[in-house]
């Protein structure tokens, strides 16, 4: 397969890339040639090549000078070289797909919220549940309030899914840094029709997470799913690409083990607020 993203191509979304950090006001480092390199192999292998679902591949493609602009920044922040999926010692790995732990879920997105026990999994309808946030049973905090992104680790965040056959969130809505964003309309449940392609809702602009940025996500499911007080099952997940410090990047088991559990000071790549 011919490479989607040569070194030329990536020089100039490098420039593109650029640009847009000065719009948005944030330190980036430019990376080197054998570093765009590895950041497009990464890319190919881990966003192109490997998803069968198009629509997702054509997701990532529009976003590519975005995720670029995360490498960029990552670089600048944990001072250290791209170095694709497998990087060497103290090293950054990416572009590769954002993990659960890595935003203080759990092991997977399946396991949502702590205010439920593991087995449960579920929300209530008809108002709002938080989704990303410091009281869910991986991070250990209060419910309620927001994560705190690491030193060591650097999201993108282009859109939303939901890995449940049925899914139901109708609504999503993130607060980044103390500020309410605007709601972001899934729909999950009414596109998810028998035949139809995995419903998406892909960010007009990406989200990027850096070092400090506090996040709290929260999601709504329609009482079309039953009373007030019924308890609905469904697995929203981001869409998009993180840059982590190698010493993460072999912590197979987020929470299993003595002193292997993620969040806090050891890994600095996620924290509660």
């Amino acid at each position: 397969m011919a490479a989607i993203l040569g070194v030329g191509l990536l020089e100039r979304l490098q420039a593109d890339a650029r640009a847009l950090a000065s719009d948005l006001g944030v330190t980036t480092r430019d990376l080197t040639a054998g570093e765009l390199t590895r950041f497009g192999r990464s890319f190919e292998r881990q966003f192109i090549q490997n998803l069968p679902e198009r629509p997702v591949v054509d997701l990532y493609i529009r976003h590519k000078a975005e995720i670029l602009l995360a490498a960029m920044i990552a670089k600048e922040q944990m001072d250290a070289e791209i170095d694709d999926e497998q990087p060497a010692s103290n090293k950054i790995g990416g572009p590769v797909p954002i993990r659960a732990c890595w935003l203080g879920i759990g092991d997977d997105w399946e396991d949502i919220d702590s205010i439920y026990n593991s087995a449960q999994q579920a929300w209530t309808t008809g108002d709002c549940e938080n989704w990303i946030h410091s009281g869910t049973l991986l991070m250990g905090g209060t419910a309620g309030h927001a994560i705190r992104v690491g030193e060591n680790a650097v999201h993108v965040i282009i859109g939303i899914d939901d890995t449940h056959p049925s899914p139901k969130v109708e609504v999503a809505q993130f607060t980044i840094d103390g500020k309410q964003k605007p709601i972001l309309e899934t729909f999950f449940a009414q596109r998810a029709l028998p035949g139809a392609a995995r419903p998406i809702k892909e960010l007009d602009n990406a989200y990027i997470f850096k070092k400090d940025t506090t996040v709290l996500a929260t999601v709504f499911i329609s009482r079309a799913f039953g009373a007030p007080s019924a308890l609905q099952v469904t697995y929203p997940r981001l869409i998009g690409a993180s840059f982590i410090k190698e010493p993460a990047l072999r912590l197979q088991d987020p929470v299993t083990g003595v002193g292997r559990i993620l969040p806090g000071t050891r890994y600095e790549v996620v924290h509660t607020t």
